[in-house]
């Protein structure tokens, strides 16, 4: 029931990241928050779920963007492996901790595009400046979802009728 839900939150994060990320763009650059959700669940459910998920959602998320084919389908594969294999919990007293995590993850999320463009040779004036806001930026967002995703996941609403 849990992974349920966790893969009818991950279509509603598909579908916010499709539909309203572009309004969160600053300097062109739209924030990722499937990283951020990928980071979260990966903490909370087993991996015979976890990857064919990342995969389902990669792949969907990839069919937006056709040149980019399959490169966020590893990306997100990647991320979760890493984030399964080597998690923590996320609370107040690690934040320095999850915050490098998350930092690092956005780093390699962003360098498998950098391969990828350096490799098609699309390399435009400005490129490292861009990756690096890219990175630190779309890290100030993951950290902020990971943890609102969290404090989500501890409310708890009944409804006495």
């Amino acid at each position: 029931m849990r992974s349920f839900k966790y893969a009818i939150l991950g279509i509603l994060v598909l579908y916010f990241q499709l539909i309203v990320a572009h309004h969160f763009a600053l300097y062109s650059i739209i924030p990722n928050f499937l990283i951020a959700y990928f980071v979260f669940i990966s903490v909370r459910i087993k991996a015979n779920i976890l990857f064919p998920l990342a995969f389902i959602l990669g792949i969907a998320f990839d069919i937006m963007y056709p040149p980019l084919l399959g490169l966020n389908t590893i990306s997100f594969l990647i991320i979760s492996f890493i984030v399964n294999k080597f998690h923590m919990n996320v609370n107040k007293q690690r934040f320095i901790i999850v915050s490098l995590s998350i930092l690092f993850l956005n780093f390699c999320h962003y360098s498998i595009f950098i391969i990828y463009h350096i490799l098609a040779a699309q390399l435009i004036e400005g490129f490292l400046f861009l990756f690096l806001f890219s990175v630190l930026y779309n890290t100030l967002i993951s950290i902020l979802v990971v943890y609102i995703l969290t404090l989500s996941e501890k409310i708890k609403i009944t409804l006495n009728v």
